[in-house]
């Protein structure tokens, strides 16, 4: 049984490859386009948390159901591939690697990027986005510790040497400093929500003094010129537009994404 339900989820991610090559026709389009493009095809995907808190430690790539930082990889890394001379369910798996993991290398839990700060970190230095944030907002204290604090919730941390590697990852983001967020009430100026476009990622900010940096993540999107987003909803448990704007919905503020205008050249 269990090796019909990874066949057919292979299937789907291969079916699902060659769907999105019927967007090859609009590669040409500058990444946030095409992310937004790819986005919309995804529409009513299921919303299934803790789909990669499985054991052994492995890639898993799933087309048939998402949550909202994978709904986001996947979006970017089928831009990454259909923008490729050589598009194929093998590439979308090395994007979706280098994008998920520490090096782009899949060695045990703590290998894959958990705090979303990090994963930002991680694909700006690959050349994927560039962080604008500072450039619309303010400074504010981030402190990275919910995981190791709350680590009877990580079922893997009953594993010290985990436990210590996931420590040692949130000694390391405590230190690069300083963070800055976009606030709510600077959301809702103008001249501030002009400034992000859609096709950005728009990560939202937890309450301050939590220990973890983002809350939820979504690729923005614009509506009859308001902003609002695409995303995986918890709360409508599917892939949808989100019917608040940006500005509504960031109640403790937001940092914004943009892909690097160099990947529109990707051929």
């Amino acid at each position: 049984m269990k090796k019909e339900l990874l066949l057919r989820i292979a299937l789907l991610a291969i079916l699902s490859v060659a769907a999105g090559f019927a967007v090859k026709d609009k590669a040409d389009l500058p990444m946030p386009e095409l992310v937004v493009t790819i986005a919309q095809q995804f529409l009513g995907t299921p919303y299934v948390a803790g789909t990669l808190e499985e054991t052994p430690e492995q890639l898993r790539v799933f087309l048939d159901k998402t949550d909202c930082i994978l709904f986001v990889e996947m979006c970017s890394c089928f831009a990454l591939t259909v923008k490729s001379d050589k598009p194929s369910y093998e590439l979308l798996c090395d994007n979706i690697r280098n994008m998920r993991y520490r090096g782009g290398k899949v060695e045990d839990y703590a290998s894959r990027i958990h705090y979303t700060s990090e994963w930002i970190l991680q694909n700006a230095g690959n050349g994927i986005l560039r962080e604008y944030t500072q450039e619309l907002g303010e400074q504010y204290e981030q402190q990275f510790f919910f995981m190791t604090a709350h680590r009877d919730r990580y079922k893997q941390l009953a594993d010290s040497t985990q436990f210590f590697k996931i420590q040692a990852v949130e000694q390391y983001l405590n230190k690069q400093t300083p963070y800055y967020f976009i606030s709510q009430e600077r959301l809702r100026k103008p001249e501030i929500i002009s400034q992000i476009h859609s096709g950005d990622i728009v990560c939202f900010v937890s309450k301050q003094g939590s220990g973890i940096d983002i809350a939820h993540v979504a690729i923005a999107f614009e509506v009859e010129g308001e902003m609002h987003f695409i995303h995986a909803s918890y709360g409508a448990k599917q892939v949808i537009i989100e019917p608040k704007t940006l500005a509504d919905y960031a109640t403790n503020g937001i940092r914004v994404c943009q892909f690097n205008p160099r990947l529109d050249k990707i051929k």
